[in-house]
């Protein structure tokens, strides 16, 4: 997985009257949990939006105050208008502890199902890996090259090195699903083969 460094500061008001004051200085209220560790701490919203608005997910070096974590952003709540984060939950761990961190699937290849006219439907974007986080990779790698037309790849289907997909094994990954175009061609190759016989 990529890292991202992330610096931080320790407050000790904490409520929503202080978390207000330091949303107006540019900070997010930010709280760190885990390998027994509990700090609540600011950070600056420019430097955090580089580890938030992305399609990268990353383990976070923290340092606050001197003091450096190794993290992953565990929970975000957002502004329902203007979407700016409003509080970051972090989770601290250890270097041999597993974690569970969601990543995005990455679909390789072309679809013979596609090419013969069908349409490709996603069913998940993410998938709940569990891992050391040396192990974890940047995405979940899912080749659709010989999906064809009503076929379908699921969770059970994705083995990952040194690593566990923990969604549910009958789970929907993508699928490929028929479309007018492909049942023409595909009656216009069975109306073919009749006048064959």
């Amino acid at each position: 997985m990529k890292t991202f460094n992330l610096s931080g500061t320790k407050r000790e008001d904490i409520g929503t009257k202080f978390a207000k004051l330091i949303r107006k200085e540019g900070k997010v209220p930010c709280i760190v949990y885990g390998n027994n560790k509990q700090i609540n701490f600011t950070v600056s919203q420019k430097e955090l939006n580089g580890a938030i608005f992305t399609p990268n997910v990353y383990i976070v070096n923290l340092d606050i105050d001197g003091e450096e974590i190794k993290t992953f952003i565990k929970d975000i709540q957002f502004h329902p208008v203007t979407d700016e984060p409003l509080h970051v939950d972090f989770y601290a761990f250890a270097d041999d502890q597993q974690i569970t961190v969601k990543l995005p699937y990455e679909f390789v290849g072309s679809s013979v199902g596609v090419k013969a006219g069908g349409k490709m439907k996603i069913a998940a974007r993410k998938a709940k890996v569990k891992g050391v986080y040396t192990a974890l990779p940047e995405t979940v790698k899912v080749d659709i090259t010989e999906l064809d037309i009503e076929q379908s790849i699921k969770v059970s289907d994705i083995k990952i090195e040194n690593c566990e997909i923990v969604d549910p094994k009958d789970a929907l990954i993508c699928r490929v699903i028929p479309t007018r175009a492909s049942k023409a061609e595909a009656k216009g190759d069975d109306d073919k083969k009749k006048k064959k016989k």
